[in-house]
């Protein structure tokens, strides 16, 4: 009969007292259990209204936590969730199997501690890289294979089933951090050069302000040689403010920017 119903709710109507039968009926899925020397048109109305109610509700459930099992199974991102005492898994998605190189097997009798990789060096150096970037908690990882890479935690705290868990999503940051190491040894040489270079280039430009003001003590009685070394003075003042520019604003520069 339940089978015949699908969606709709069964209820059934018997003059059987047993309790056990009852409970059976219950349990195969039965919205209720009526007895015929109880029934009265009030009951009756009451229980048809209250079991269409109840199956409307546990569908609409069920469509609701599919939903939230689809996210969370089709998620492109590796998402797991431990047990905060314990830190062991409790779930994963097949993102997080692919990623990580784990079966499902395999992810539940590991822990996080097992995942995360000790800090070395290469941590700090990378922590300064993202000192201007908020990309959530950055830590590295390792797969199965032992291959090391650098992820994003974004991480909730719930309950599940009167448990304390945490949920994370881990995204993949290893090719980002790579173009941020890149770009941090760009920026350091560029600021070198941009130091070296000004003062190779102040240095002619000095001499040259040095012999302008050697001209302008000799004087001229040519009223043009006069202009011309006020042009020039002015011309190698003017370059040399604009190297000065160039190099507080290249000091200035950071990842960031």
């Amino acid at each position: 009969m339940l089978q015949i119903a699908g969606n709709t709710p069964v209820i059934v109507l018997t003059g059987y007292t047993d309790v056990t039968f009852s409970i059976k009926s219950i349990s195969l899925g039965v919205e209720d259990y009526l007895l015929k020397e109880d029934l009265s048109p009030d009951l009756l109305y009451r229980t048809i209204v209250y079991a269409i109610q109840r199956k409307k509700a546990v569908k609409a459930l069920e469509e609701s936590e599919k939903r939230y099992s689809d996210l969370y199974q089709f998620s492109p991102e590796p998402v797991m969730v431990y047990d905060m005492s314990t830190l062991k898994f409790l779930s994963v998605n097949k993102a997080a199997i692919v990623k990580y190189g784990y079966s499902e097997l395999e992810f539940l009798n590991l822990t996080m501690a097992d995942i995360e990789a000790e800090d070395s060096d290469e941590d700090n150096i990378s922590a300064s890289i993202f000192r201007e970037f908020k990309l959530g908690v950055n830590t590295r990882h390792r797969k199965s294979n032992g291959e090391l890479f650098y992820v994003a935690i974004h991480s909730s705290m719930l309950q599940l089933n009167n448990q304390p868990v945490t949920i994370i999503n881990a995204s993949d940051i290893s090719q980002t951090v790579e173009y941020l190491k890149a770009i941090e040894v760009y920026t350091v040489k560029l600021k070198e050069i941009a130091w070296t270079q000004s003062h190779i280039v102040r240095a002619p430009l000095s001499r040259m302000m040095g012999i302008v003001n050697v001209f302008k003590h000799i004087g001229s009685t040519n009223p043009e040689f006069a202009d011309w070394i006020i042009h020039f003075d002015n011309s190698a003042k003017e370059l040399d403010d604009i190297i000065l520019d160039i190099t507080r604003k290249t000091e200035a520069v950071k990842i960031g920017d």
